[in-house]
């Protein structure tokens, strides 16, 4: 399976030691005079004490809904990658808190930031997940490529209409609680990638989710007690989606306390975007070293285990070489730096 040009992108950033600049900011004449509550406003970037932003932890359907409405009404266009990329983004932000107690200073301070920092910030936490998971963030890269583009004004309004709309409906109060259970409550890719495509599209591809109470219900009966050893057990699901039957069997293990991370877990899912989602919620779910996702086509290609995993190896060698190259680079600057010192006290 081929690397994905975004992973490729960000080896060659990771090779230079050229700084990058950042965009300019928006002009402060943005900035209405008296006490501004607008969280967008460019005066709030990057402060600690942002203006209040209220969220609530929604339900699944109207988490979905209102990502999708927002997206639609900010942007109008066609594409999906753009707002599932959002919420990709800020359901793997790194800071991660017991109760998600830190969610609402987080949201507030995120949704004070102007669209293009929210780009920026958002294919920085790709870039760190893939240091962390190469080979399932490659799988994610459908739903990350576009941090790369050069955005226009309407898809940089989606951006921005997005990332609040998800963090209004509670995306880290489900997400930035530091313990996976929790995190794991609710299949979030499942509902945004739902609403956002078209009826006749999930026709299409015949793509039908199953409804999470209906996937707990198989989960249980599955698993029943002592069916399940505490190792060893090998859980392969040919038609994944954005793996709804894996968050629900990872649950009632944990309630069994057994550990996700003890067994093999294979998702194999013919939509890229969906497979996408799936990478995403396996971070997000903390479901183990040996949990992975491949595209393909189970029904023509039959099990895909063996390249999943084939997959894996590849990317975290590719990682740890890069990891090399960036120690390498870093200690080959200070040394630069050293001899520049030394070379000037001499002159002196």
């Amino acid at each position: 399976m081929p690397q994905s040009d975004l992973a490729a992108r960000l080896t060659a950033a990771l090779r230079s030691t050229q700084p990058q600049q950042p965009d300019p900011a928006p002009p402060a004449a943005d900035h209405g005079s008296g006490n501004c509550s607008n969280p967008g406003c460019i005066k709030h970037t990057g402060v600690s004490n942002p203006p209040r932003f209220l969220i609530s932890r929604r339900n699944g359907a109207d988490f979905g809904e209102s990502v999708a409405d927002a997206w639609y009404r900010a942007c109008g266009s066609s594409r999906m990658d753009i707002p599932a990329g959002v919420v990709a983004a800020l359901a793997l932000w790194p800071t991660k808190t017991r109760g998600a107690a830190g969610a609402r200073h987080l949201s507030s301070f995120i949704a004070a930031q102007p669209p293009r920092v929210l780009v920026q910030g958002y294919a920085e936490v790709y870039a760190s997940t893939w240091m962390r998971r190469p080979e399932l963030m490659d799988v994610a890269a459908p739903l990350f490529r576009w941090t790369e583009e050069d955005l226009g004004s309407q898809e940089l309004r989606g951006v921005a209409a997005v990332t609040q709309a998800a963090l209004r409906a509670g995306v880290l109060l489900y997400t930035g609680d530091s313990d996976p259970y929790f995190r794991s409550d609710i299949d979030l890719m499942s509902w945004t990638i739902t609403n956002l495509r078209h009826r006749s599209s999930r026709k299409g591809l015949g793509e039908y989710h199953t409804p999470p109470d209906i996937a707990d219900l198989m989960a249980r009966m599955l698993l029943d007690p002592g069916a399940v050893r505490a190792s060893g057990e090998s859980f392969n699901e040919p038609t994944a989606g954005t793996g709804g039957i894996f968050r629900s069997m990872a649950q009632t293990l944990r309630e069994r306390d057994v550990d996700p991370h003890k067994h093999t877990w294979v998702m194999q899912e013919l939509d890229p975007i969906a497979a996408a989602g799936a990478a995403v919620n396996t971070v997000v779910w903390d479901l183990g070293p040996r949990a992975v996702v491949v595209v393909g086509d189970s029904l023509a290609e039959g099990d895909l285990s063996r390249q999943a995993f084939a997959h894996q190896r590849a990317m975290q060698a590719h990682r740890d070489s890069i990891r090399k190259i960036a120690a390498f680079t870093a200690a080959t600057s200070s040394a630069n730096r050293l001899l520049r010192a030394v070379t000037s006290e001499r002159a002196a």
